[in-house]
């Protein structure tokens, strides 16, 4: 039974033997695996960064927009835009808001589900615009202001120490009437009474004599508003003499002028061609 075990000798001669064998097999496996597998691995991983870097990822089938008010030219733009990305497969969700400050703050939040926003020339948010792109302009905001006075207005600063909507806070609206009441040392908490009221609200506030004038836009009024407004005896259209000053001053704004007959060819309003601002 003794002469059946391996020698000292012998075991060690066995482990020199696999310690040749095993390093060198072990070498040819590897450096044969490397030149089948290697091309096909770089390859690989050529395409992926093509593909990384030229592909695009397919458009999303949802997009949500940040519109105005229920019954403004902002909201009723968004409408027309859902039906156009229907038509392509895509649903537009719209988000009712104060209007255009509001729609770009919603923008700029961290984890927004907002995509798109309509925001008024001249706006600007509470936080960082670097990654925002303009997809450019779409339309007129005109901004128009109605006032009640026995004689027409021509300068902004007459209407101090009167009762003025001028939007709700996060409104386009608002943002500029103040811009442009500041130029006339017009603003809050002065002698002047500055009234959060919009749209059909500030209408029906001007018809009942609550307030003296109203400023608004396309994120706070429907175009039903403005044309009731021009029908509305004892109610004038303020037509910015200074139209020219104010666009030198503000240089988002531009300076458009209204033909006779704009709004409603047959009472012919408004009857001159007052110039606005949008």
């Amino acid at each position: 039974m003794g002469g059946d075990t391996p020698t000292t000798e012998s075991r060690s001669k066995l482990r020199a033997f696999f310690a040749r064998l095993l390093p060198s097999h072990s070498r040819t496996v590897w450096w044969d695996l490397a030149q089948t597998v290697g091309p096909v691995l770089i390859l690989s991983a050529i395409a992926v960064v093509a593909a990384l870097h030229f592909v695009r990822p397919a458009p999303p089938n949802t997009l949500t927009i940040a519109s105005a008010a229920p019954g403004s030219k902002f909201y009723l733009t968004a409408q027309k835009y859902q039906k156009i990305l229907a038509r392509n497969g895509i649903k537009l969700k719209i988000v009712a808001t104060e209007g255009s400050l509001d729609n770009l703050n919603r923008l700029l939040a961290a984890h927004t589900p907002v995509d798109i926003a309509l925001v008024q020339s001249g706006i600007s948010g509470t936080g960082d615009t670097g990654d925002l792109v303009s997809l450019g302009s779409v339309f007129y905001v005109p901004l128009t202001i109605f006032y009640r006075s026995p004689v027409p207005l021509q300068r902004l600063s007459q209407l101090r120490g009167r009762r003025i909507a001028i939007g709700p806070p996060g409104s386009g609206t608002r943002f500029l009437a103040l811009d442009l009441l500041k130029a006339n040392q017009i603003v809050p908490q002065g002698q002047t009474q500055l009234l959060d009221l919009e749209g059909e609200a500030a209408r029906a506030a001007l018809v009942a004599q609550q307030v003296d004038a109203i400023f608004l836009t396309g994120d706070s009024a429907a175009p039903d508003t403005i044309s009731e407004m021009l029908h509305s005896p004892g109610i004038r259209l303020f037509e910015f003499p200074q139209a020219d000053a104010y666009v030198r001053r503000f240089h988002y704004l531009s300076k458009l002028e209204l033909p006779a007959g704009a709004f409603d060819l047959g009472e012919n309003l408004p009857p001159t061609l007052p110039a606005c601002l949008v």
